[in-house]
């Protein structure tokens, strides 16, 4: 292993596990709120957690708060910015990420971008500051010599489009990994609200065959752990097994019914 591999490791463990294409389970976080996640960030069976933007009411002060909570847990940390924006990626980066999920990149153009927002000059187009989080606001002396090399991008596939053009996204340098958003992907296919359709299955399994001959590391988010024993069949490797939404309203639903359940005994009697 090279120093610059080695230092890679150590400032971000899950784009060394993306590029060993090893198994990892995450956690999608929605609901903004740093309690819940530094709840989830002291279980060992979630390596990694995603925060959303796209679909969830985080912004720059909410998902600072969450980067604090989940601080001391050592979990590596993927954001996912609103869209594929110059601006949106810069800000991510700034507070803390080293890791984003770009979603629904349909092109080789729109990979490059991606991945160009990420990098400094001459690499790229990352607007420099001395002074914030991801640099310990200047405290890191070598960041600009290393940061190029150690940020991770991920690419969402969601549509027909980005599914055509499998192969040559995946191989836009500085594209670590491919990241498969289910839901998405079914409505672009005609099967909105269906991703276990028989059609939007073949689909996701054709992908992960694809991917795995190419070699590159390939994720989906998961809905339990058979979807999980399914999809790494296929050739995924890195999976959200849930998220703080689905598994407070299951509470929520459970609790509620036992408690109406009790109250319509209690009224017979």
């Amino acid at each position: 292993m090279s120093d610059m591999q080695a230092r890679i490791k150590q400032e971000n463990p899950f784009k060394h596990w993306l590029g060993q294409k090893r198994l990892t389970l995450g956690f999608w976080n929605a609901l903004a709120n740093p309690l819940l996640a530094e709840i989830v960030a002291e279980y060992p069976g979630f390596e990694w957690m995603l925060f959303d933007t796209e679909h969830a009411p985080n912004d720059i002060q909410s998902l600072i708060a969450q980067l604090q909570a989940i601080r001391f847990s050592g979990k590596p940390a993927v954001g996912r910015p609103v869209h594929n924006h110059p601006a949106d990626i810069k800000r991510l980066l700034d507070i803390g990420f080293r890791n984003l999920l770009i979603p629904n990149v349909q092109s080789v153009e729109e990979a490059q971008q991606a991945v160009a927002a990420t990098r400094y000059p001459p690499e790229g187009f990352r607007g420099v500051s001395a002074y914030h989080r991801n640099n310990s606001y200047g405290r890191v002396s070598d960041y600009f010599q290393f940061i190029n090399q150690s940020i991770g991008v991920v690419a969402q596939v969601e549509s027909k489009q980005a599914v055509k053009q499998l192969e040559q996204i995946a191989s836009v340098q500085g594209i670590d990994a491919l990241f498969v958003g289910p839901g998405d992907l079914a409505a672009n296919l005609g099967f909105i609200g269906q991703i276990r359709h028989p059609e939007v299955q073949a689909v996701l399994q054709d992908v992960g065959e694809r991917a795995k001959a190419l070699g590159i590391a390939l994720g989906i988010t998961a809905h339990g752990i058979d979807d999980v024993a399914r999809y790494t069949q296929w050739g995924y490797r890195f999976f959200t097994m849930s998220s703080d939404v689905v598994l407070f309203r299951q509470a929520v639903v459970q609790l509620s019914d036992t408690a109406l359940d009790f109250a319509a005994k209690w009224e017979k009697n």
